[in-house]
């Protein structure tokens, strides 16, 4: 009879702690759900936080990061893919800048930039002129390739970096085009860039010609004082 009441007793706590540890288990599921919920509820909450708004003079607002506001136009990445492109637009174009933290910027006294009448020019034979007579970005470039030739190693770093310079377009920062309503232009705008890359190419590889020589004549005279020292020292002169 001892041995019936303690099976029962056996069983019932057995089911006992089962219905626990189902209960545990299921409290923790409720309290998972609502940590999931409560941390999409915040993570929305950063995102609206962490906006800007750009209000454009045509009335529209358009929600954004702002990257950079430079002396004539505002670059921005779209806010639902703040990893992707960034776009640009014209200073003249917006009303106000609001940030996230609630700070300011007004445009409204910023002067339209009225769009460049191209009547009788072409815009990529301009736009090649203009790169010709105002693109100057090249200079710090062309320097470093001159410069870098009198290296620890002569001439290979020199190489590597007029490679590399030369293999890109100059930035819309370093073009310093005459006026932004030009640039609007899309064909002006490439005719410009392209002629600004090549004049950069000839700077690059000129100057790391020269450097080149320079350090090449150098090389070949210590060479030539160490040789004769060599001949020296040990009797042969």
């Amino acid at each position: 009879m001892k041995i019936i009441f303690q099976f029962i007793l056996f069983v019932c706590l057995s089911n006992m702690i089962k219905a626990q540890d189902t209960l545990s288990i299921r409290s923790d599921e409720n309290i998972l759900v609502k940590v999931i919920e409560v941390g999409t509820s915040e993570d929305s909450s950063n995102m609206i936080k962490a906006q800007d708004t750009l209000s454009m003079r045509s009335g529209e607002n358009m929600l954004v990061k702002v990257i950079e506001v430079g002396t004539s136009e505002v670059k921005y990445r779209k806010l639902d893919n703040l990893n992707g492109p960034v776009f640009s637009i014209l200073k003249s174009d917006l009303l106000m800048i609001k940030y996230e933290n609630g700070t300011k910027d007004d445009f409204s006294s910023v002067k339209k930039i009225e769009e460049y009448n191209f009547s009788g020019y072409d815009p990529t034979i301009l736009g090649k002129s203009d790169a010709q007579k105002f693109y100057t970005g090249y200079k710090t470039a062309g320097t470093i390739a001159f410069i870098s030739n009198f290296a620890y190693i002569p001439i290979i770093p020199s190489l590597i970096f007029s490679i590399a310079a030369t293999s890109k377009i100059p930035k819309d920062e370093n073009l310093n085009y005459p006026s932004i309503s030009l640039i609007q232009n899309e064909q002006y705008a490439n005719s410009y860039r392209q002629e600004a890359k090549k004049i950069k190419n000839q700077k690059i590889w000129k100057n790391f010609r020269v450097g080149a020589i320079i350090a090449g004549s150098g090389l070949l005279i210590l060479g030539i004082g160490i040789g004769l020292a060599l001949a020296v020292s040990t009797g042969f002169m």
